[in-house]
């Protein structure tokens, strides 16, 4: 969970250093969804995730608009032409709706009195890390907040418990099919992992598997720094991921790489258990790092014993999680949400679309 923490501390400490003002205009506006996002460009699941959702909008012909800080700011690692504004020029009426990620939420008292908004949560850990009090008040009271969003059940089944007064919806996320999918038997035996999450934990269980020569005859390749589709490729030559998050809203990384063919190893982040099934993975209990070496070598000595075996798990979950999360199926829970919370239009109905 580095990466989210990090993303949290630097957007929230960027905007108390240079806080945009949302301003207002008299009316209802153009009935647009701005997604507020932090100007981060370093990989981070969540913000590739509100720039989908603002790219399905706009094709259903709800005009929608990723809202950076900065003018010109766009994320650069992975491909789009996601419609972008800033908030320093961006009016928002009386019939728009800005939506706000959880690391901003102690920026929620802020927010001009009027300015309807939804909380979009993407990791439950992050709710009530800064300002808890203000926060949790304005979660619980603001007449101006619709409704919570969130990725899981796990994450959703917190935010209800916490706020049970409020109205909390899933928003399925969504693997693309065309970018994270299997490619050819790999060539060689590759395991894999991402050094940004439990970095620590990889290479400790790493030396001891090395140490035991469980090992021997496999490629150990850590997956940093690269962009969407260089990530993709190389999941695509791996047969075996290690998850390491300790606690996550949804885990895009193990999806991701379920999808590309791999038999996924490791902590499943709590909300992870709803594709962490035992039939397509091999879980283990967050930080028991002997729990984890032993569970890939098992993985391991049983691919040495039936050659072909974490190639087959990988299929099986890839077909699971292609269909699990599917664009159509997220697609259809951002439509039918929107759709009620601009103005009751069915899902998908035809609306004016401004220019951001």
């Amino acid at each position: 969970m580095r990466d989210a923490r990090d993303l949290a501390a630097r957007g929230v400490q960027a905007y108390r250093e240079r806080l945009p003002r949302i301003e207002t205009v008299a009316g209802p506006g153009a009935g647009m969804v701005y997604f507020l996002t932090p100007d981060y460009d370093r990989p981070a699941g969540g913000l590739r995730v509100f720039y989908r959702h603002v790219d399905t909008l706009n094709a259903a012909g709800v005009g929608a608009a990723i809202l950076h800080s900065k003018p010109g700011f766009s994320c650069s690692w992975f491909e789009h032409t996601t419609r972008i504004a800033d908030a320093g020029s961006t009016r928002i009426g009386t019939g728009d709706l800005l939506v706000v990620p959880e690391v901003y939420a102690a920026l929620l008292p802020s927010l001009p009195a009027g300015v309807r908004h939804v909380i979009f949560n993407q990791n439950q850990y992050l709710t009530l890390r800064r300002e808890a009090d203000a926060v949790a008040r304005h979660y619980a009271t603001s007449p101006d907040l619709l409704a919570v969003l969130t990725v899981s059940r796990a994450a959703a089944d917190m935010l209800r418990y916490g706020f049970p007064g409020r109205d909390v919806r899933i928003v399925r996320n969504a693997v693309d099919p065309a970018t994270f999918h299997p490619g050819g038997p790999p060539s060689a035996r590759v395991l894999t992992y991402m050094p940004r999450r439990g970095k620590d934990d990889a290479e400790l269980a790493l030396r001891l598997l090395r140490s035991r020569g469980a090992l021997e005859g496999w490629e150990i390749r850590p997956l940093d720094g690269l962009s969407q589709a260089e990530i993709a490729a190389a999941l695509r030559e791996s047969s075996v991921f290690l998850a390491l998050s300790y606690q996550e809203g949804f885990g895009l990384p193990a999806v991701e790489a379920m999808a590309c063919g791999n038999l996924v190893v490791g902590y499943d982040g709590i909300a992870g258990a709803e594709f962490f099934l035992p039939e397509l993975s091999r879980a283990v209990p967050a930080a028991d790092v002997l729990a984890l070496a032993r569970a890939v070598e098992d993985v391991l000595e049983r691919e040495r014993r039936e050659p072909g075996f974490c190639r087959a798990t990988g299929l099986t979950a890839s077909r699971f999680v292609l269909d699990a999360y599917a664009p159509e199926r997220g697609r259809d829970d951002l439509l039918a949400i929107f759709g009620e919370l601009l103005d009751g239009r069915p899902a998908g109905a035809e609306r004016s679309v401004a220019h951001a």
